[in-house]
């Protein structure tokens, strides 16, 4: 191994071809906020469609063009997901509110099918308003961006608060549908809209109740649905007041997870690698995730930033449940330490490391992972198993040691480029097409007299090959510097 630790830290995980592409452009935050803007906009049309006894074509059109966007998007997730079973347990909800596309199209099943769609078919309308569950969701997600006080309890209120909202507009739209014929009181979407609100503060149908049976059935969804909600506050709030007198851990749905770093292990080094990735990634808001078996309860960190940022799970890092609440399967890096707790030799806890670096890369090829192993006897296991990296923690310090006795002085060297607090550091840079061609040297020359940056190396075949003797560069490398800010050509 010829990188050095900070090059093998900052290492960027490798895509997995067009599906872990597309997997990063969906989960992408301009994604699903232009996600979120469409179920809006999808729901407003919706209401307007199905309220109007003789809704206007064009809000017909859009309507259908929007469920159109949606159903490329599923299908899109449908290609990224891993499982085909995951895929149906997350979005079969999404699948049955792109269903109302049936009414756009020329039936051939039907008797006399015309353009325009029986009424029975017409109702399906009201399924893309279960759309809003998704952006629930989206919002839910959102809530990991709260400090840590509002981020407890944060993922219940909205969840209720959806539900609330989703109940009371699909109410209202179907109240209209099967009431505007016989009841006045609910012949229009205000008039439905404020019987709805009403129903659910009161859990009672107010003023009076609907005339028909599937007015009826509606009525009781919104009075049970309040019911529903004033439990669920009522029990958030508790469980808060509970959770702020005994200051317990952090409350997260590990659902959300998506592209964060799971750090197996606690140690001293572990705070240190927090704040040094929380330095190099301050705009990034993902969670990182510390699989350890806690002794004596959460560490309290000593900075501010790491604080905001890692969420505990007490367990251990070898257990595939614990590993798969961590979200492993949709992680982007995992860094393992050595475990020597609780009283474990150098060499339990170098097959604990190997055992959990192995069944990582099991679940989850795609992921990132680093290892550090006491002795490198050990080391052949993780590069049989296709872990990414590793260090000889022993043998690193070792060296360390007998570089500061050889050179003197160099010591202060290697406390500056190790560190993100001060001074230049190594740093990672993608190359443009613009360097098809060019030398090492070229770039090197480059590098300094624009950016006061030193090359260093450029990345093959998945490893740093440090200062080559003649290198020509393809356009699409990656290559190391030493430098005091990122750089970025």
């Amino acid at each position: 191994m010829s990188d050095s630790p900070a090059a093998r830290f900052a290492r960027e995980p490798q895509a997995t071809g067009s599906r872990g592409a597309l997997q990063r452009l969906l989960g992408r935050r301009l994604v699903e906020t232009t996600l979120g803007g469409l179920i809006i906009a999808s729901v407003a049309l919706t209401v307007v469609e199905t309220t109007s006894t003789y809704p206007n074509h064009l809000v017909v059109f859009a309507v259908h063009a929007i469920s159109v966007i949606f159903l490329v998007e599923l299908a899109a997730r449908f290609r990224a997901a891993p499982s085909r079973r995951g895929f149906f347990k997350e979005y079969w909800l999404d699948l049955i509110s792109v269903l109302p596309l049936l009414a756009a199209v020329d039936l051939p099943f039907i008797e006399g099918a015309s353009a325009t769609p029986p009424s029975w078919l017409a109702a399906f309308g009201l399924l893309r308003i279960f759309r809003l569950l998704r952006l629930m969701k989206i919002a839910r997600h959102r809530a990991l961006l709260f400090p840590r006080v509002l981020r407890k309890g944060a993922r219940e209120l909205f969840f209720a608060s959806g539900l609330v909202m989703l109940a009371v507009v699909f109410a209202s739209s179907a109240l209209v549908m099967f009431e505007r014929d016989t009841n006045p009181a609910l012949r229009t979407f205000p008039q439905a809209f404020w019987f709805s609100v009403y129903s659910v503060i009161a859990t009672e149908p107010i003023p009076g109740p609907p005339q028909t049976f599937g007015g009826h059935v509606v009525a009781v969804m919104v009075i049970m649905t309040g019911l529903f909600t004033f439990a669920t506050v009522v029990g958030t709030i508790s469980a808060l007041v509970s959770d702020r007198m005994r200051d317990g851990e952090l409350i997260m749905d590990w659902e959300d997870l998506r592209d964060h770093l799971i750090v197996c292990g606690w140690s001293r080094k572990a705070e240190i690698i927090i704040k040094e990735y929380v330095a190099a990634y301050p705009e990034d808001d993902r969670p990182i995730v510390v699989l350890a078996e806690l002794e004596g309860g959460v560490p309290q960190l000593r900075d501010p930033g790491s604080r905001q940022r890692v969420q505990f799970l007490n367990d251990d890092f070898t257990k595939l449940e614990a590993l798969e609440k961590a979200g492993i399967r949709r992680a982007a890096r995992c860094i393992l330490l050595a475990d020597t707790s609780k009283g474990r030799k150098e060499r339990d806890a170098d097959a604990r490391t190997v055992l959990a670096a192995l069944t990582i890369e099991r679940l989850n090829p795609a992921i990132y992972t680093v290892a550090e192993i006491n002795r490198r006897e050990h080391a052949h296991h993780l590069e049989m198993g296709k872990v990414n990296d590793y260090v000889v923690s022993g043998e690193q310090s070792a060296f360390l040691l007998a570089q500061s006795a050889i050179t003197r002085g160099v010591m202060s060297v290697f406390s500056e480029l190790l560190t993100r607090e001060h001074g230049n550091r190594f740093s990672r840079c993608s190359l443009t097409n613009d360097w098809k061609g060019k030398t090492f040297l070229e770039l090197m020359v480059h590098m300094k007299e624009e950016h006061n940056a030193l090359l260093v190396g450029v990345e093959q075949d998945e490893k740093i090959v440090v200062n080559p003797t003649s290198y020509v560069f393809k356009g699409d490398e990656d290559v190391v510097l030493i430098a005091a800010r990122d750089v970025k050509l």
